[in-house]
């Protein structure tokens, strides 16, 4: 008797159609609907997180102590917007409820993103399995701080009718953003569809949102635009779940050529340089605008010096 035998598919089942590769591609962002699971998680993560910011500042600063600038912990920006960043795990008793849950939307969320860059991977010709070092340790959150990587989930609570975010565009592969009542807003450079002005910011209101960041932007040599967004005020405040799939930095020799480039480089050193190319649109206003101005003294530098 014959036997079938059956062949598994060499990557997980599509989440984008062409044209959604494409308008991801050529604007740099993508509306769209994230899986039930995804959502169910939110809705528990929310819930746990709107208890969170009611606490007093002295409270959530004990429970989530700042540390490595913005990168991991609670952070307070006056008058505008407050934050708090998940990198690891946490495990005390007063935390642990809100850690469970991020930890259970972050695995979720990486693995939605992670389908994300299979279909661009596809589109691009692109093997699979370049992904496995550049995410390595990324698609499940961290049981502890020696094991953290670049990649963050962070929660934000903007303040009513002032919390925003200039205009910028991420460092890493992928950014989902999801708002419970509109403010993020997209540039829109090109639209496929014709369905939106080309060259406008474009409001998302409330729909999840995937963006490109610079990394995918570098590694697809420009095929795929990092999105440029902003936050702008909501009269009646803003919550939003923020997940950015970035590289790891464990593996830092990294072969270009899978990407169509037969070179060598040191992740690290070129991470540093997209980190250095941006100034932290989440820090306080202080830090920010002194570090516009050495980007800006930086820029012109280098102009000069072409």
């Amino acid at each position: 008797m014959d036997t079938e035998i059956f062949i598994p598919p060499s990557h997980p089942p599509p989440v984008l159609d062409g044209d959604q590769v494409l308008q991801l591609a050529q604007a740099g962002y993508l509306p769209l609907k994230p899986p039930p699971n995804l959502l169910a998680c939110l809705e528990d993560l929310l819930q746990l997180d709107r208890e969170f910011f009611k606490q007093s500042t002295s409270s959530k600063e004990t429970q989530f102590p700042t540390a490595e600038g913005t990168e991991l912990g609670y952070y307070h920006v006056e008058n505008e917007k407050e934050y708090l960043t998940f990198r690891h795990q946490y495990r005390g008793d007063s935390t642990s409820a809100l850690s469970l849950a991020a930890s259970r939307f972050w695995n979720i969320a990486a693995s939605f993103l992670y389908r994300i860059l299979c279909d661009v991977s596809t589109a691009l010709d692109i093997p699979l399995p370049v992904w496995d070092p550049l995410l390595d340790g990324c698609l499940s959150m961290p049981g502890s701080t020696s094991e953290t990587t670049p990649t963050l989930l962070r929660l934000f609570d903007y303040l009513p009718g002032a919390g925003a975010a200039e205009e910028h565009t991420d460092t890493g592969f992928l950014t989902l953003c999801i708002g419970t009542s509109p403010g993020l807003q997209v540039w829109n450079p090109s639209d496929p569809a014709a369905t939106i002005p080309a060259g406008a910011w474009v409001d998302v209101g409330t729909q999840p949102t995937v963006l490109v960041g610079k990394t995918l932007q570098w590694l697809s040599a420009g095929t795929l635009k990092a999105g440029l967004h902003r936050v702008v005020p909501n009269i009646e405040g803003r919550q939003s779940v923020v997940f950015a799939l970035r590289p790891s930095l464990r593996h830092p020799k990294l072969d270009l050529t899978p990407f169509g480039e037969p070179s060598v480089v040191d992740l690290v050193d070129v991470w540093k340089r997209i980190r250095g190319s941006v100034f932290n649109v989440n820090a306080q206003t202080k830090i920010r605008d002194e570090q516009k101005r050495k980007l800006k003294a930086k820029q012109s530098a280098e102009q000069g010096l072409g």
